[in-house]
């Protein structure tokens, strides 16, 4: 965002960034101070750093006389404000999305028939504060009965950290 100084002398601006709801708390960040030179213009930039994703919802509406269901995200919203040194103010509203991340990689691994094989998939929990991850995994195909997959169902990760999650694979027979 760019703010313009019309005035001969500098301003020092303290912005306040607040968000609705305390959903997104710290989502939007950004610098305590923008000084604008006089008569010249600064940028201001917000960083969106989303700790959870956003969530998409089903909503029924009616359009003409059908009440049709229709997807809608809600968003993490805030808003940025400037009390300007001249008596005016500026204000922007800031909205975010978040989606689920991308995968990090693929993990591929060949396994011998009729020998244990523990697989380690390492999980990195990004936020701050502890996090209880739940795995599941899903074969493709027939079920088979010669085939035993173990691991933990529920996991705890420290945050900022990552841990290794062990996954047990063991097939009687070749496939």
């Amino acid at each position: 965002m760019t703010v313009q100084n019309t005035e001969d002398r500098e301003w020092a601006i303290n912005p306040t960034i607040s968000t609705e709801g305390d959903d997104a708390k710290g989502f939007f960040t950004g610098k305590s101070t923008l000084v604008v030179p006089a008569r010249g213009s600064a940028q201001f930039e917000v960083a969106y750093t989303p700790q959870t994703m956003t969530k998409t919802r089903t909503v029924k509406k009616t359009e003409g006389d059908q009440e049709v269901e229709v997807q809608e995200t809600d968003t993490h919203k805030g808003s940025l404000f400037f009390p300007l040194p001249n008596g005016t103010a500026l204000l922007y509203s800031l909205i975010g999305t978040a989606n689920e991340p991308d995968a990090e990689r693929e993990i591929q691994e060949t396994v011998t028939a009729k020998r244990a094989k523990s697989i380690i998939i390492p999980v990195k929990n990004w936020s701050k504060v502890p996090q209880r991850f739940h795995a599941s995994w899903k074969v493709e195909g027939e079920a088979d009965p010669a085939l035993f997959i173990r691991g933990a169902n529920a996991f705890d990760v420290g945050g900022q950290s990552t841990k290794e999650y062990k996954l047990n694979f063991l097939s009687l027979k070749s496939g």
